[in-house]
């Protein structure tokens, strides 16, 4: 069980690029941190596979890319 739970006044965003460098611009570029967007974890590298039942479908051609999540916690 997490320790916090995800709840509807939470809303996510996921970046996904080459580079945390350009993670970094498309975050400024978006202006999340104005909308009050927080880092949920450290950026890192990621593989992404698609949750389809067989759990085998790799996303962008199996390469590995640089993730960073946010996330934006509303009052209730």
């Amino acid at each position: 069980m997490s320790p916090h739970p995800t709840t509807l006044d939470e809303e996510f965003v996921t970046i996904i690029g080459s580079t945390p460098e350009e993670i970094s611009r498309a975050f400024q570029a978006q202006g999340l941190a104005e909308q009050h967007y927080a880092v949920v974890h450290r950026m890192g590298r990621h593989r992404f596979t698609m949750a389809d039942g067989a759990g085998n479908e790799s996303l962008f051609e199996g390469r590995p890319l640089v993730a960073a999540t946010y996330v934006r916690r509303r009052p209730s």
